[in-house]
């Protein structure tokens, strides 16, 4: 389990530190609202990045929260990057449970969500499938959020304070 964690938490950093390349008219100035302020944490302002180029898309929108030594970060992702995170084998009804954690995919609120959670240090993972691309990787979105120092319960409840079928609309809108 812990190597699925680490796993989940190392795509994450690769992705995030890719070097990205912002365009004046930056294509995740609509997503950024879309993160919005959790009770009882404090955040910057959200961020994002735009690295698409010619036959490739791949928009980022990010928050950082923090609450104590609690930390949880949010980021929406569109394009390549969506595709790289989210794996085709994460099909509903998969669940592997020991007594170090926790890998489940299921449906919550209308969408395929693939959580993983590590008891010891109260840490996971968790990616909500917000738009399939079918054949086209470019059209693909995933919210991908990682926490540290909260229960699985919590980290899922604060994960549904963000507004996913606003997601998904503004998704389909983005040029």
């Amino acid at each position: 389990m812990k190597k699925t964690g680490v796993l989940f938490t190392a795509l994450l950093a690769l992705l995030l530190a890719l070097p990205v390349l912002q365009a004046e008219a930056a294509g995740y100035d609509a997503l950024l609202p879309l993160l919005v302020d959790l009770p009882g944490w404090e955040a910057e302002p959200a961020d994002g990045a735009d690295a698409s180029a010619q036959g490739m898309r791949a928009v980022t929108a990010y928050r950082t929260y923090e609450s104590g030594d609690r930390r949880f970060e949010v980021n929406l992702l569109i394009g390549s990057q969506a595709m790289m995170t989210w794996m085709p084998d994460y099909k509903e009804g998969f669940k592997v449970e020991t007594s170090e954690g926790l890998m489940e995919v299921k449906k919550i609120a209308g969408f395929l969500v693939f959580y993983t959670f590590e008891r010891e240090g109260n840490s996971g993972g968790i990616l909500v499938l917000l738009q399939d691309p079918g054949n086209k990787p470019e059209m693909g979105a995933v919210l991908a959020i990682s926490f540290e120092g909260l229960a699985l319960d919590e980290a899922l409840k604060n994960a549904q304070r963000f507004p996913w079928a606003r997601m998904k609309e503004q998704v389909g809108k983005l040029k």
